[in-house]
């Protein structure tokens, strides 16, 4: 990263990580050209799913060519062996004998983009029509994989340092909470109904639900009540500190606001982290029977269309 000026000042460089922990946007030029990589990245994936769509539309309508012709069949085989490819991924995880084959997270972008463009190129083998009765069973057990696939990896992000990245621990999640509640009690003692508010929140999001459906409830009701309590802190906190200056917020009440929604923030943190480990881990229970399903099927689809 570029430095502007050979010595940075201390005071900018230690209230700078404080800005980012508070959640605010960034208002240098600088900083506003570093994200715009993430935005040329989505307007490219954005251009190519376009594209594919208006390719996949054309194939749908016209008759290039049909799933039996050279185009059709080799489009099948090819999508057919990258989902095969797919199981490198488990049994690199699980074999011993594999264990020294190169870094975990290679094989696992591999497994990610197999399931991506053999899917993709077994559709475009389809022309996008059920034609059989094998071939639609086909066909569903292996977009219900698909789609079991893409939740995987969206629970997967949320559980982890980035998709690729080293997986985030609760207990060390819960640890950078523990010291941000050691300083929750230190400095809002001048304000107890919002300190008050602020345990009880925690308290609430803490709750471990029982069932599923009472977890599914807890969790998306979560962020509503984190509203409902910034609110009323935030009030509290303005009518407070408008009266007198305290030493714990030097910044006034805007400083005591940021802390007590950074506080908020990191609980309801904690309650999603739970939420979506046990979520990841009843997924990997019926990811493994599902792509045992689609195997199933596609070797069944095979050899029904030689016999027929």
């Amino acid at each position: 990263m570029p430095v502007a000026e050979p010595v940075a000042p201390a005071r900018e460089l230690k209230m700078k990580p404080a800005a980012v922990r508070a959640g605010l946007a960034p208002t240098s030029a600088t900083d506003a050209a570093l994200n715009s990589p993430d935005w040329l990245k989505r307007a490219t994936i954005c251009a190519l799913a376009g594209l594919l769509l208006l390719i996949a539309f054309k194939i749908a309508t016209g008759k290039y060519y049909t799933p039996r012709s050279n185009v059709g069949f080799y489009l099948g085989v090819t999508g057919s062996l990258m989902m095969v490819a797919m199981l490198t991924y488990p049994l690199r995880k699980r074999l011993r004998f594999m264990q020294g084959w190169g870094a975990l997270k290679h094989w696992f972008r591999w497994h990610m983009v197999m399931g991506i463009v053999g899917p993709t190129l077994v559709l475009f083998h389809s022309t996008f029509h059920l034609r059989s009765l094998n071939a639609t069973v086909a066909l569903t057990s292996m977009l219900i994989v698909v789609a079991s696939g893409i939740i995987g990896r969206f629970v997967y992000t949320r559980i982890h340092h980035g998709l690729y990245g080293i997986r985030a621990t609760l207990e060390r999640v819960q640890q950078e909470f523990a010291g941000q509640s050691d300083e929750m009690k230190s400095r809002f003692h001048m304000a107890p109904h919002v300190e008050h508010w602020l345990k009880a929140y925690a308290q609430t999001a803490g709750l471990v639900e029982p069932s599923l459906v009472t977890m599914w409830w807890h969790f998306l009701s979560l962020r509503w009540k984190r509203l409902v309590c910034s609110f009323r802190c935030t009030r509290e906190l303005r009518r407070v500190l408008r009266k007198e200056r305290h030493p714990e917020f030097p910044g006034g009440a805007s400083e005591a606001i940021c802390l007590a929604r950074r506080y908020l923030r990191e609980a309801e943190r904690i309650a999603e982290f739970t939420a979506y480990e046990r979520i990841f881990a009843l997924w990997h229970v019926l990811h493994i029977p599902l792509i045992f399903l689609l195997a199933a099927s596609a070797i069944f689809h095979v050899i029904a269309v030689y016999m027929y």
